[in-house]
């Protein structure tokens, strides 16, 4: 008789094991889908992680001819802003810097002297700024055929941050 004793207190000692793992369990699944944070960010919020991640780069101060029709010498002078969200991308302008100088400088010279300081031609030279500069970096310095990631270019925008015609 003390062996079926021994054999039940075992039996509800291994039931009441198995109650509390099951619990635990249980506890564990409602804390998992009924806690953790399921809601996508909110806009505001990123807002905020994207003006973290903000990042601007200097290319300089560029000073270069402008065509003329009046006959007369006219220069620019601009320094060039580049506005990233991708941190390491200044090391890759870096390495590329003296080929995009060049394009923009060359797209500097061939503007009129009489239109460039019109508004709209100023945005036009933005964005082809940053549509050559995208270029350069997506292609390697033009080692590819053609832009690898044309959805997530790197330079979000580009800016003057000075603009001088004489």
């Amino acid at each position: 008789m003390a062996g079926k004793e021994k054999s039940g207190k075992g039996k509800i000692i291994l039931l009441a094991v198995i109650a509390v793992l099951l619990l635990l369990i249980a506890a564990g699944g409602a804390w998992w889908f009924l806690l953790r944070s399921t809601a996508a960010p909110s806009k505001a919020q990123l807002q905020e992680q994207r003006a973290q991640r903000t990042k601007f780069i200097d290319l300089g101060e560029l000073v270069t001819n402008l065509q003329s029709t009046d006959g007369g010498t006219h220069y620019i002078q601009v320094k060039v802003e580049l506005k990233t969200y991708d941190a390491d991308l200044d090391k890759k302008i870096q390495t590329y810097l003296p080929e995009i100088r060049n394009q923009v400088l060359q797209l500097l010279a061939a503007q009129q002297a009489e239109k460039v300081s019109d508004p709209a031609v100023r945005t036009q030279l933005l964005d082809k700024i940053k549509a050559d500069v995208n270029q350069i970096l997506e292609t390697d310095g033009g080692a590819l055929s053609g832009p690898v990631n044309r959805k997530n270019s790197p330079i979000v925008a580009a800016y003057f941050s000075s603009f001088v015609v004489q």
